[in-house]
């Protein structure tokens, strides 16, 4: 227990872990509040995708360029300005919604407006994170973050749905916003050691010598692109759970709240399980096996019918899932330069974030033309297929493992490190 906690002696580390566990739990409160006050607007699933549509369609334009700020420009104060960002959204959100005249299209601009923020926000978030622990520790750091993420998913939707019934979405829109100051002010304070830019060339420059260093780097390649699938495909069940709940349990706010802590049950387990690890073991059987098995459990979703079940579905869904996100984030990290990694971050966030406005379009009008059950069953078997597929296509893939294995067989004497060993004569 004590090794899967070890990057929080790092006192930098564990004041910004602290804080972001605050934010997330507010975080979750707002989209679980969004989403469902949106479907109660519109009575669609097709409409209500609309949400995740706006909010992940600007990683299409702004995630390259937010990677050469990462790169650029001091991480710490880019990440100040992005959470400050967030929080004015926040309160706008909370205002309009308090004075009973909000409507549809604030809720989508809003969307819009916090995914252009998110794009430069993540690389930068992502990239800080080695100036925070030792290298030893990075990998552990990164899956602590996820159990933070996950974690706090079982608080935030939970309390978003008993706020919701009880005093309204405003309230859940006005707390997010307050618990922001819970990352804006320690890290306004924080001092970290300066790291030097790059030489002052183009923007455009630096993008296309991120995307360069990617395309050379065989391992890192294949893991972006099954992310791409798996965020296109694998997070339909975020997309259509207000539907889910209403059309085929029966439910209501509250009942959707528990569902979404449930996944944050079975994410926190997932992520304390990478966490407890010192180096991920096959990495490229884990991350291709666990994506395969994100697809199972959302086809199981989508035959289940009564809650009990949709919470024991969901809690090994989210098991897998993150299992899976934290091992491709600690495995990626772990193979880029520095120097390139807020562009790699960039791209990283490109595949998750910028596959969203596809996935949750498809998500929602399949629900809508035939059944929730169908688009979930869809959504499931195309994961499962792609996972398969990349495994199965990407040699730099086994690679890593035939490298980790002799490593774990101690014959790794002289040979090279899984990193060098993934990268394969194109880097």
């Amino acid at each position: 227990m004590k090794n899967t906690f070890r990057a929080l002696r790092y006192p930098h580390y564990r004041t910004f872990w602290t804080g972001m566990l605050v934010a997330q739990v507010g975080s979750w409160m707002q989209s679980t509040a969004q989403s469902f006050l949106v479907y109660q607007l519109t009575g669609s699933a097709l409409r209500t995708s609309l949400v995740m549509f706006c909010f992940t369609l600007p990683a299409l334009f702004f995630s390259l360029p937010g990677g050469v700020i990462a790169d650029r420009y001091e991480r710490r104060r880019t990440v100040v300005v992005t959470q400050s960002a967030l929080m004015t959204s926040a309160a706008v959100l909370a205002a309009l919604t308090l004075a009973g005249i909000v409507e549809v299209w604030h809720i989508l601009a809003l969307a819009f407006a916090n995914g252009i923020i998110m794009a430069i926000d993540i690389p930068s978030r992502q990239a800080m994170l080695p100036g925070l622990v030792a290298p030893e520790d990075l990998s552990n750091a990164i899956a602590l973050n996820a159990a933070l993420f996950n974690g706090s998913r079982i608080i935030g939707p939970a309390l978003a749905g008993v706020i919701y019934r009880a005093a309204g979405p405003g309230w859940c829109f006005l707390l997010y916003a307050l618990s922001l100051l819970a990352v804006i002010v320690p890290l306004a304070r924080m001092r970290l050691p300066t790291r030097p830019g790059d030489l002052p060339v183009g923007v455009i420059t630096q993008i296309l010598d991120g995307l360069a260093y990617v395309r050379s780097h065989d391992a890192v390649r294949a893991l972006i692109a099954l992310l791409a699938a798996v965020a296109t495909f694998g997070f339909a069940w975020v997309v259509v759970m207000p539907a889910f709940t209403v059309q085929v349990l029966r439910r209501g706010a509250v009942e959707n709240g528990y569902l979404f802590a449930a996944s944050g049950v079975g994410s926190t387990f997932g992520a304390l399980l990478v966490a407890s690890l010192r180096r991920i073991p096959r990495p490229g059987l884990l991350i291709a096996g666990s994506a395969a098995l994100t697809g199972v459990m959302v086809i199981a979703l989508g035959l289940t019918r009564v809650l009990p079940a949709a919470l024991a579905v969901i809690a090994v869904m989210g098991f897998c899932l993150t299992c899976y996100m934290s091992s491709t984030n600690s495995t990626v990290q772990a193979l880029v330069e520095d120097r390139y990694r807020g562009r790699v971050m960039s791209l990283y966030n490109l595949a998750l974030t910028g596959s969203g406005p596809l996935g949750s379009l498809f998500a929602g009008w399949l629900a809508d033309a035939r059944s929730v059950p169908s688009s979930l069953a869809v959504n499931g078997a195309l994961v499962l297929v792609l996972a398969a597929l990349v495994y199965a296509l990407a040699p730099a893939l086994r690679r890593l493992d035939r490298a980790w294995v002799r490593l774990a067989a101690g014959r790794a004497a002289g040979a090279r490190s899984p990193a060098a060993a993934a990268r394969g004569p194109g880097s």
